[in-house]
């Protein structure tokens, strides 16, 4: 039976590792400790034991918080709120007024064709009588006018 070698094992960063050589020193027993042993992260990434005496004891000091109030909504976006509303209404206003032209060309463009067809009927009223009636006697005025120097004349 042949034995695989086993594979090296991972320990996530921050876990505590066993020394690779054994190490030497006097033992502590447990009932021996006059403190707590607390484990803190070393200076090279692995978890160091330490007295909790040893730690420092002073409290963080943390700056005063700034209660005044805030504004609800940013000023600057606020103005490109309202810029992007205004653009709005005024396309909107814009539409509305070419519309209102639209009607308006529209209308022009009705009444347009009714004053052409008054125009046709008219003088269709006036061709229509002297073609189907042989013509109206016509009367003839001859004028002779004499002009003379400063704007003197004399028929």
């Amino acid at each position: 039976m042949q034995h695989l070698p086993t594979p090296a094992l991972q320990v996530p960063p921050g876990w505590p590792t066993a020394p690779a050589t054994p190490t030497t020193g006097t033992v502590q027993l447990h009932s021996e400790q006059t403190g707590t042993v607390v484990y803190v992260p070393g200076p090279d990434g692995t978890m160091v034991a330490v007295l909790r005496e040893h730690l420092p004891t002073a409290t963080a000091v943390y700056q005063p918080r700034d209660l005044t109030p805030q504004l609800l909504f940013d000023p600057r976006a606020q103005r490109i709120a309202a810029g992007g509303l205004l653009a709005g209404g005024a396309g909107w206003g814009a539409g509305q007024l070419l519309l209102g032209a639209g009607q308006l060309v529209s209308a022009a463009a009705g009444l347009g064709s009714l004053v052409m067809w008054a125009a046709i009927a008219v003088v269709a009223s006036r061709i229509g009588s002297v073609v189907l009636s042989g013509g109206r006697p016509a009367t003839v005025h001859h004028t002779t006018v004499h002009n003379r120097w400063f704007g003197r004349s004399t028929h």
